[in-house]
């Protein structure tokens, strides 16, 4: 087994891709960066191919002076609750809807009149909002039905990244809840929202866990980025969920809270929590048999600078 653990982050402004050694302790880093793209009115995507050519990039940076024998596995991390359809040769048919394109407000709509919010919420943790995964699936649907009949998998950023590295179609826990079609519970697809929302349980990947290894990287992949063939790839996990391993929330009451331009605070449980306002969010958690619930602010830091900005002036 190699020394080192290859570990990509594939954000929103760029992909960071940091070495570690065995015991966690950091080597060295760099960044890649690419662009969003906004067409009209709540609009946001991101190209693929950009994710993908920031994915060799970096890592060929990250090996230009490590032997490629010396990667012991390679994990990924990335942005959630977007919607990329390819085909069953892995390529992409348009560009990712990212998290933060909110253009299916009127399948949101259809979904909450076919199931309720409510038990949609019960069920995943998480409100029907234009932000999640299915929802983006089901405009796509009906907005480019040729693009969906070509479709043979949803996945999301670094997804489609593990299936260029290994050609293997998967998805996790942790990212697989922000996509507003997992049963929390069953840790599954829930047939219930997909049934409503006209959608095939095919369509969407098989799940696994975080920490499962769900590959290994093929020659072409090996070519274009450096690694060895072969090298393991793990399943990885979401950007919030690893947030919430960094900060150590990794144990049942273990809290902490993230202030940025966004803010949350989150803590690890046990058991989902049934919030009758529908205020907070309950992920699956990284780790097994957790949860991760969180109640977020999404203009938290924003709203500071605009308060020092217009009343602080002087």
């Amino acid at each position: 087994m190699g020394n080192y653990i290859l570990a990509h982050d594939l954000g929103t402004s760029g992909n960071k891709a940091t070495l570690f050694d065995q015991q966690g302790k950091f080597v060295k880093s760099n960044v890649h960066h690419y662009d969003t793209h906004y067409h009209g009115v709540l609009r946001a995507e991101q190209n693929p191919e950009e994710w993908w050519q920031a994915i060799c990039a970096s890592t060929r940076k990250i090996l230009s002076d490590i032997n490629p024998r010396e990667i012991a596995a390679v994990v990924l991390s990335g942005q959630m609750q977007g919607c990329l359809c390819v085909n069953k040769k892995g390529d992409a048919l348009h560009n990712s809807l990212i998290y933060c394109d909110q253009r299916s407000q009127a399948e949101t709509d259809f979904l909450i009149e076919a199931v309720g919010a409510p038990k949609i919420y019960q069920i995943t943790g998480h409100r029907p909002s234009p932000t999640y995964s299915i929802e983006k699936l089901m405009w796509i649907k009906n907005n480019h039905p040729e693009i969906f009949k070509r479709t043979s998998f949803m996945l999301q950023a670094k997804e489609y990244i593990i299936a260029k590295l290994t050609g293997e179609f998967i998805t996790e826990q942790n990212d697989a809840s922000g996509t507003n079609a997992l049963d929390l519970k069953a840790l599954n697809w829930c047939e219930e929202i997909l049934d409503a929302a006209g959608i095939s349980k095919n369509i969407l990947p098989h799940i696994y866990r975080s920490t499962d290894i769900v590959g290994k990287v093929h020659s072409q992949a090996a070519g274009e980025t450096g690694l060895l063939v072969g090298t393991p790839v793990v399943a990885g996990a979401g950007d919030g969920g690893c947030a919430t391993i960094g900060a150590g929330s990794v144990s049942p009451g273990a809290t902490y809270s993230y202030l940025g331009s966004s803010g949350w605070t989150s803590t690890t449980a046990e058991e989902p929590l049934d919030d009758e306002t529908m205020r907070t969010f309950t992920w699956a958690h990284p780790i097994q048999g957790y949860f991760q619930l969180c109640g977020s602010v999404q203009t938290a830091g924003n709203c500071l600078k605009w308060f020092v900005e217009n009343v602080l002036q002087e």
